[in-house]
């Protein structure tokens, strides 16, 4: 099994195919897109704010044929709320921005792979638990986020990748413990890339019997315990 100190990149599969998108007069069906409506340069604050009107207006209203939407600009609570009307979506990838409140993302019955990337105003995500169908979690930067204990009810993960905020505040992700792990053993990924754990023990991670691939924090706590995970690789 590769067993790694906070390298390379985490094997998810939140991989985006498709056309980058400004207007939505622009989309043409596609079931992958990359949309990249705010931070525009040479554009008005009115301007802006309209083409972002106009693509929440159809999201929020119409059943597209979109599977995945890749969002690499700053993401606001009115578009993540629009974008999770759209039922079908099985990928949902977002890089950083100002979104709360996920209680909308419940309407996502059918999504396998989630990134949700540095919302330091994202407190709770329990409601990602009542997803059925999700296969990766990619919480990145997500610092004010502490409890996991939600994981128990996704009996189809796969990849877990809880990372702290390795480029803008530089703070890891804090939890009190690791024994959220334990209700989840049929992980088969896992990166813990910048989390301290309070308690500083690791080893609730060998109660994850199928585990195909570890990366963890580079702290002396975890190096102390690496002889633990020697039977894993």
């Amino acid at each position: 099994m590769p067993f790694s100190y906070n390298f390379g990149e985490f094997p998810g599969q939140t991989i985006n195919q498709g056309p980058k998108l400004i207007n939505f007069s622009e989309y043409k069906g596609e079931a992958d897109i990359e949309l990249c409506c705010t931070q525009l340069d040479n554009t008005t604050a009115k301007e802006q704010a309209k083409i972002v009107d106009e693509w929440c207006d159809h999201l929020s209203n119409n059943t597209l044929p979109l599977k995945s939407i890749w969002m690499e600009t700053r993401i606001s609570q009115k578009i993540f709320d629009a974008i999770c009307k759209q039922t079908s979506l099985t990928s949902l990838w977002i890089k950083w921005g100002v979104y709360p409140d996920l209680t909308a993302i419940s309407q996502l019955t059918n999504l396998e792979h989630l990134h949700l990337g540095n919302g330091t105003s994202i407190t709770d995500l329990s409601p990602v638990g009542s997803l059925p169908q999700l296969k990766t979690l990619e919480s990145d930067g997500l610092v004010n986020v502490h409890d996991y204990r939600f994981l128990s009810s996704l009996t189809a993960l796969q990849d877990l990748d809880i990372e702290g905020d390795g480029f803008s505040s530089m703070k890891p992700v804090l939890l009190s413990d690791l024994k959220f792990l334990e209700s989840i053993p049929w992980l088969q990924r896992l990166c813990l890339k910048m989390v301290r754990v309070k308690d500083k023990d690791y080893s609730p991670i060998l109660k994850i019997k199928d585990l195909k691939w570890l990366s963890l924090p580079h702290y002396k706590e975890v190096q102390q315990q690496e002889h633990l995970f020697k039977n894993l690789y």
